[in-house]
């Protein structure tokens, strides 16, 4: 059941507030924010539609990424976002880098490569301070990082988790390249994969929904990379009906 959204005359506010969501190894599920991170955010709140999105980089990608992005998000949230914000690339200090940080064995056949995994709510923090400076809404951060959440420790290299009370969402790429899985890199493959998670993730914000059961949906769960790359880029009809319902409250189209 979707909840109810608070209606705005069709000059929505344009810089308003934020609740949660994650995505474990390979999935995505509504969390609340705890862990060793404690997060401080002084702007929570009611989210008004039409809002601005900001996405934030950490790592390093392609120039082109962002525009690709920007292009298939206003296609399928047509109307949802008065602007898309490159905010660039996010640099970490080393204290902070070093900050929560676990070792966890990379699965590969040998079992013997170990990755520093980093914990979501020191990202989190620092995408709710980018977005209470940068005077956006909404912010989701693309990161080479791999993550485990910190809502459960022991769900280590996800995908994505989102935030829904600090609209507040992240997505690593780590388990997206073919490289990690010692195959050949492929360009066009890696954009689709990461295109499904970033249009997922911020489904769970803008919507406020669960994940749907719809095979070809991209708000299908997906809790490997063989189900990312079977189920669509677009939203299904009920998620689309769902998305109609938020523009009818907020009085835009």
């Amino acid at each position: 059941m979707m909840p109810e959204f608070k209606k705005t005359p069709a000059k929505a506010q344009k810089l308003p507030s934020k609740e949660e969501h994650l995505e474990k190894e390979s999935i995505d599920a509504p969390i609340s924010a705890a862990g060793e991170f404690k997060l401080e955010d002084p702007q929570t709140g009611d989210l008004y539609y039409p809002c601005h999105l900001g996405i934030l980089f950490c790592g390093k990608f392609e120039a082109s990424l962002f525009k690709f992005l920007e292009r298939h998000l206003r296609d399928i949230f047509n109307g949802v976002f008065y602007e898309i914000h490159n905010l660039g690339e996010y640099t970490f200090s080393e204290e902070l880098l070093a900050k929560g940080i676990k070792e966890e064995y990379k699965n590969s056949p040998n079992g013997e490569e170990k990755l520093e995994v980093h914990p979501t709510n020191k990202l989190y923090q620092i995408l709710i301070d980018s977005r209470i400076t940068q005077r956006i809404n909404m912010i989701l951060l693309i990161t080479d990082l791999p993550i485990y959440s910190s809502e459960n420790q022991d769900i280590v290299f996800l995908f994505g988790e989102a935030n829904l009370k600090h609209h507040t969402g992240i997505v690593s790429t780590l388990k997206l390249k073919e490289s990690f899985y010692g195959r050949a890199e492929n360009k066009e493959l890696f954009f689709q994969r990461l295109l499904k998670e970033v249009i997922h993730e911020i489904g769970h914000l803008v919507l406020q929904a669960e994940h749907c059961n719809n095979n070809w949906c991209v708000m299908r769960f997906s809790d490997s990379l063989e189900g990312i790359d079977h189920k669509g880029v677009f939203l299904c009809k009920e998620c689309g009906k769902s998305l109609e319902r938020l523009k009818e409250e907020f009085n835009f189209s």
